[in-house]
């Protein structure tokens, strides 16, 4: 990052990225959890869950590479180890269920992983919002994706 862009920012830069990293490896971890599960779910209604989950995967991997961007930016390095990710995470990795046609607790597993997305992104943005204008409006638009997927989700669980 160039010379003014780094002026710009008044938050301490480790500790934007430490908090970018643990986005990273959040998005990462639900990119994971979505592809997996998609390709691992079976029974009535798997179809349909099995679309959204790889539309969302793909979504969470495009977050990640976001995320990674900026912290390459902040002069950070992304997490490079894969077992680094759960422990750098906010939000933890929930496996498929074990019984592949439980789609009831896909849908409450993934509502989970959204909750919790909502909830950092909300405390970053607004973290941010002063601080940081590049990241703040970086964690504001993820936060609008995962309220809008929480939604899809809701609707989804209710209509099954």
């Amino acid at each position: 990052m160039g010379r003014k862009g780094k002026e710009i920012v008044k938050a301490n830069l480790q500790e934007v990225i430490s908090d970018l990293q643990k986005a990273y490896a959040d998005e990462w971890l639900a990119h994971y959890q979505y592809w997996l599960t998609a390709h691992w779910i079976r029974g009535m209604d798997a179809d349909t869950v099995k679309q959204i989950l790889i539309k969302q995967s793909a979504d969470e991997l495009n977050h990640a590479e976001r995320l990674a961007n900026r912290i390459i930016q902040l002069g950070g390095t992304p997490i490079m180890q894969f077992d680094q990710l759960i422990q750098n995470s906010a939000c933890g990795y929930k496996a498929p269920p074990s019984d592949p046609s439980n789609i009831k607790q896909v849908i409450q597993d993934v509502l989970e992983a959204e909750a919790c997305a909502i909830g950092a992104y909300s405390k970053l943005s607004e973290k941010y919002r002063m601080t940081d204008v590049v990241t703040h409006e970086i964690f504001e638009e993820l936060l609008e994706d995962e309220v809008s997927d929480e939604e899809q989700w809701e609707n989804l669980g209710s209509n099954l």
